[in-house]
């Protein structure tokens, strides 16, 4: 005898409401890596933009010097040190651009491994600071390091990469802040003893409040909004920052009042904490 199939309404509801329940889960998700997607391609051609705009004024600037060197007119000495001055200004500026967008992307590439070594976190920072500041550019600014005495912590870093995102900070501390700023290095734990934060810390022009939470973005020049004398580079420098500090597992963070200071922090995770 052929014996009839038969399947639980109660269980085939159930089934179906599983699946409709994963589906609108799963159209979720793709909605929201397509946003991001968006997002992101808006972002690269914002940035690829921008960078057009940056590399015409050195090229043009460059292009005006040689008609100018070839015009055949009988120019004087310091006439032609001028202009072979300007070319090499804007060269380095060129240079520099195309550094820090070949290092961006290098960074944001996580087939890219970083050299991580295990490191005193204090030693580190102390040997750093100290280095730094020998620096002329840092001699009509206040220095101080501000770091707790028995700090005991060890991190694992790719130290080239987080010396760069130092190097960074404090250049832009001294660029945008004016003669006898204080610039201060802060280095402390975290609230739970997991990362160490650190903070270059300036009182120098500040930054606008509407401008604050985009200065880390690829496609943002701080220096359209941070100081009035106009202070020029790549404006790749804070998204570089981001960017490695993120591949060490940490944050990064803004604070500023325009016309007082600017605070930069960036976390690292710490390891055998003593």
């Amino acid at each position: 005898m052929k014996k009839n199939s038969f399947t639980s309404p109660t269980i085939e509801s159930q089934t179906i409401e599983e699946l409709s329940k994963q589906l609108l889960e799963t159209t979720g998700q793709l909605y929201a890596a397509n946003e991001q997607l968006k997002k992101e391609q808006a972002q690269k051609r914002e940035m690829l933009a921008n960078i057009s705009h940056d590399l015409r004024a050195p090229i043009t600037a460059i292009r005006s010097s040689i008609d100018y060197l070839t015009s055949g007119q009988n120019l004087s000495k310091e006439e032609l040190d001028s202009s072979l001055q300007l070319i090499h200004r804007r060269t380095l500026t060129l240079e520099n651009l195309i550094q820090d967008m070949y290092f961006l992307f290098c960074v944001e590439d996580n087939s890219r491994a970083f050299e991580f070594e295990e490191v005193d976190a204090a030693p580190f920072l102390e040997t750093y600071f100290y280095d730094a500041i020998c620096d002329t550019k840092f001699d009509d600014k206040n220095m101080s390091l501000d770091m707790p005495a028995d700090l005991d912590c060890r991190l694992s870093i790719d130290i080239q990469k987080i010396i760069r995102v130092l190097d960074n900070l404090f250049n832009n501390a001294v660029k945008y802040s004016p003669a006898n700023a204080d610039i201060t290095l802060k280095v402390e734990l975290g609230t739970d003893s997991r990362c160490l934060s650190v903070s270059v810390i300036d009182t120098g022009y500040g930054i606008p409040a509407d401008a604050v939470e985009h200065v880390f973005g690829r496609t943002y020049t701080v220096s359209s909004a941070r100081t009035p004398n106009s202070a020029t580079g790549s404006g790749l420098g804070l998204a570089i920052v981001k960017a490695i500090v993120e591949r060490h597992g940490g944050n990064v963070k803004c604070t500023s009042t325009e016309g007082k200071g600017s605070c930069f922090s960036f976390t690292l995770p710490c390891i055998n904490i003593k």
